[in-house]
């Protein structure tokens, strides 16, 4: 279990960022408000020429190694080329001049041929003679510099540079290769995994297909002859019909639809196969095969047109295949967990509602890492996502303490939704690993709920960097992040509070469970295998931990946490009654008799009784006071220093189990997910009760706004329109027609799920 000296508070921190010194370090001046402007020596290394009239021989391989003291990179090396063309920017902190007094840049060509020490030219720059570039000044134009060989002469070969000093708001920032000790052995051709770079999701589409029938079969004599079924598949997913009969050759269905995820280009091939027997038993009689760019697009959740398609068997047609098939774009693919949401527009962009401000992140630092390689060595790297765009930042290359100090900006569309950042050690630098397909391993990860947060206000704050293992929690170090939210129209924003959190068809066609996971489970294997197909790539295990994607099964933990969150809304109930009972017995006479005289008038007035309870929340609200910071991982909430190591080896029990047992596996599996639904439906209730509680903490600054200025409108209205008449309407407006009935649901309900709760603190 976790040491209880550690801690695991969410810490307010104060650094020099550049919202606080915007002009500061020298007087350079950065878009980079929510980050410390740091100042970086870059060399650009362009090209080189008449390399061979001053070193020519067969099987040259030119190259250029930059030095700083002991920092150094290493350019691409070029076989048989004797003008290379290298376009590479190396980079370093200037804090490390000054550290470690380095007070010139060696920049040597070298030919992989000859020893280490040997070199064909070289230039020395001094520090103190390059110029400081502004990050709003177009590109410094590079320059031939002449070589000078082994003895100080000056050679015939030049080489083009460039160098200069500047921010990380320079455009070369995220290109450059940051020069590391030279023991650090990374090839120049792994550097790239270094580098940060933005990722943008594919669109994900909803393939929705209805099955009608099948005509003119030419069935065959065996042991179930009028058995058909449809065998689809797409991709690595398929689908089987249910078993219908035919007696002439025709087979119907109209089941449900089937559902798949699709992703932009569509490009796929829907192979649907017409089977005679039994689902382990059977006989392909034809299949046939349908383009899904061809599907027709709908967002409206009308139903599309029937296609007929021919079934062919050895090249001749067999039957014809009827049914009806479309894009549908109405719906949103979750690819997150949806109690974490960033994003919850349709597919189809012309059903996005309007954006209503701007995220922006600042990623600081992180302290106190982990070693998570041999040698006290860690390669950390950060990811964040909100909606369909990914950042990756540069790889700081063994450091327990990486400085990033990069800024990132995200258009918002809906106020209560969650950014996600997780921290990553990279295997990706050495060949070796490549060769063995190491993984990237996890070290944390922060979830920031903007609808805490105020808008226009910089946040500072120092995370916590936990991980829950089977051995117990470990303090992995601490995240440093400054970000802030700012909003277009205050308006647009209360406005948002009364629509529905997911579009129109989720509502009027909603999703099963079993499709719901089933979607989800095949949008999050697009995304990965889209991301893997990047340079430098987002490797799966880091979609797979971004996303959230394990399967929810059954924990002790969560199930004791759930329970307590219950009992915490319960215990407010009792309290309530005893209070009464206090009441009731005269342990307060002051406080019993007020209590008397106000039910006293509440009898004699009856219309103050509403008017009086709407003031007493008002009250409630103005005593109650907002919290200090945003919501963290709480661990006393997460009960997971009360968790056995027999608990949590149970709740990272792989599915399957690991058990060796065939059948204890099977029936335990099945339990274990059986069991995990029934806590993800306690804890669903769990934080319908927090969220009600929510309205009335500040928690959400501006959802307690409007209920106090809807308790103040409310008490106004009692005030002046008769006790029964409020009644009547009540009772009339419940009562009324289904005519008269929306199938959205109203103001108050999609108020109520966009309220904060204690989930957001667990893990």
């Amino acid at each position: 279990m976790a040491n209880e000296k550690v801690d695991f508070s969410l810490k307010v921190i104060s650094p020099n960022i550049g919202a606080n010194n915007i002009t500061g370090n020298g007087g350079i001046t950065t878009e980079s408000d929510l980050v410390e402007i740091n100042l970086f020596l870059f060399v650009k290394i362009v090209r080189a020429r008449n390399l061979f009239v001053q070193y020519g021989h067969y099987n040259f391989a030119p190259y250029v190694e930059v030095k700083a003291g002991d920092f150094q990179g290493t350019t691409l090396c070029f076989r048989d080329n004797y003008d290379p063309q290298w376009n590479q920017v190396f980079a370093l902190d200037k804090d490390k001049f000054e550290t470690e007094e380095i007070t010139s840049v060696e920049i040597v060509v070298k030919d992989d041929s000859l020893k280490p020490y040997e070199y064909i030219g070289r230039i020395s720059l001094d520090v103190s003679d390059i110029s400081t570039r502004f990050p709003s000044d177009s590109a410094l134009a590079p320059q031939w510099h002449a070589l000078e060989d082994q003895w100080g002469r000056r050679c015939m070969g030049e080489l083009m540079i460039s160098c200069w000093i500047g921010t990380q708001a320079d455009e070369s920032f995220h290109e450059a290769w940051h020069l590391q000790v030279g023991v650090v052995p990374i090839g120049s051709h792994n550097f790239v995994n270094t580098c940060s770079r933005i990722y943008i999701m594919p669109r994900i589409w909803c393939l929705r297909f209805n099955l009608i029938q099948v005509e003119g079969l030419m069935l065959q004599a065996d042991e179930n002859p009028y058995n058909i079924f449809i065998h689809a598949t797409l991709g690595n997913w398929s689908f089987n019909t249910k078993l219908a009969k035919s007696n002439d050759g025709n087979a119907m269905w109209n089941e449900k639809d089937i559902l798949f995820a699709v992703a932009e280009p569509l490009n796929q091939i829907l192979v649907l196969s017409v089977e005679q027997g039994t689902f382990t038993r059977h006989k392909r009689l034809g299949k046939c095969g349908f383009r899904v760019k061809n599907a027709a697009i709908i967002f409206d959740g009308s139903a599309p047109s029937t296609n007929t398609i021919d079934v062919i068997q050895n090249n001749e047609f067999v039957g014809k295949l009827s049914m009806r098939i479309c894009l549908d774009g109405g719906y949103h693919m979750f690819d997150e967990d949806p109690r974490y949401s960033s994003d919850l527009n349709p597919t189809c962009d012309l059903l996005w509602r309007p954006t209503i401000g701007v995220f922006e992140l600042g990623i600081l630092n992180a302290t106190g890492l982990s070693a998570m390689k041999p040698h006290g060595r860690t390669d950390a790297y950060c990811v964040a996502k909100y909606g369909s765009k990914w950042v990756r930042t540069r790889t700081v290359v063994n450091s327990l303490s990486p400085k990033w100090n990069e800024q990132y900006s995200w258009v918002v569309y809906d106020p209560c939704t969650f950014v996600t950042i997780s921290v990553f050690d990279n295997s990706q630098l050495h060949d070796g690993n490549i060769a063995t397909e190491a993984r990237d391993i996890r070290i944390g990860r922060v979830r920031i709920s903007l609808s805490e947060m105020e808008t226009g206000r910089i946040y500072i704050y120092s995370y916590p960097l936990v991980e829950l293992q089977p051995s117990g929690l470990k303090k992995m170090g601490e995240l440093q992040l400054a970000f802030k939210f700012t909003h277009n129209s205050m308006l647009n924003v209360y406005k948002m509070y009364t629509l529905p959190m997911l579009p129109g068809q989720h509502i009027s066609d909603p999703l099963s469970p079993i499709q719901f996971y089933a979607l989800r489970k095949q949008t999050i294997m697009l995304v990965s295998s889209h991301m893997s197909k990047t340079e430098p790539p987002l490797r799966r295990e880091v979609v797979d931990y971004m996303l959230d994607s394990r399967e929810i099964v059954w924990s002790m933990r969560r199930c004791r946490a759930d329970f307590e969150r219950i009992n915490a809304f319960v215990s407010w109930f009792v309290g309530i009654y005893t209070q009464f009972d206090e009441i009731r017995k005269w342990k307060n006479p002051t406080l019993t008799t007020i209590i008397c005289v106000i039910l006293y008038i509440l009898i004699i007035h009856p219309q103050h009784l509403l008017p009086a309870m709407f003031s007493c929340l008002i009250l409630h609200m103005l005593l109650q006071k907002k919290p200090k910071t945003l919501s963290h991982v709480n661990l006393r909430l997460s009960h997971v220093h009360t968790s056995s190591v027999d608990e949590l080896e149970e709740e990272f029990d792989p599915m399957p189990s690991k058990f060796e047992d065939v059948i204890l596996r099977h029936r335990y599996d099945r339990l274990r997910v059986a069991a995990g639904r029934h806590v993800t439906r306690m804890g669903d209730f769990a934080t319908r009760i927090e969220r009600l509680q929510s309205l009335l903490s500040w928690h959400d600054t501006i959802a307690t706004f409007i209920v106090m200025v809807l308790c103040l409108i409310a008490g106004f209205v009692t005030l002046a329109v008769p006790f029964k008449a409020i009644v009547f309407v009540w009772l009339l407006h419940l009562l009324r027609h289904p005519i008269l009935r929306s199938p959205f649901p109203p103001f108050y309900e999609n108020w109520l799920r966009r309220m904060p709760s204690k989930l957001d603190s667990m893990i």
